[in-house]
């Protein structure tokens, strides 16, 4: 059995995350009768996922600046 190095793993994950975030988009739309132009499922969901993470960066970095000052 191989082993595989954290970058691989990270790597497959996000793969693994951005494939259900197009196939989740690609339901919605269908759902909805929205036809979506070819790939525009995997940008979308590429969006959503750099946005959540960005979202999460801000969080994390005001919450380290608020535990750094006094509470009042």
């Amino acid at each position: 059995m191989s082993t595989l190095s954290s970058i691989e793993k990270s790597a497959i994950q996000s793969l693994t995350l951005r494939s259900a975030a197009a196939i989740a988009v690609a339901a919605a739309a269908e759902r909805l009768g929205v036809i979506l132009p070819e790939g525009a499922a995997q940008d979308i969901a590429g969006a959503l996922i750099d946005l959540v993470v960005t979202l999460g960066l801000i969080g994390v970095a005001i919450g380290r600046t608020r535990a750094r000052t006094p509470i009042i």
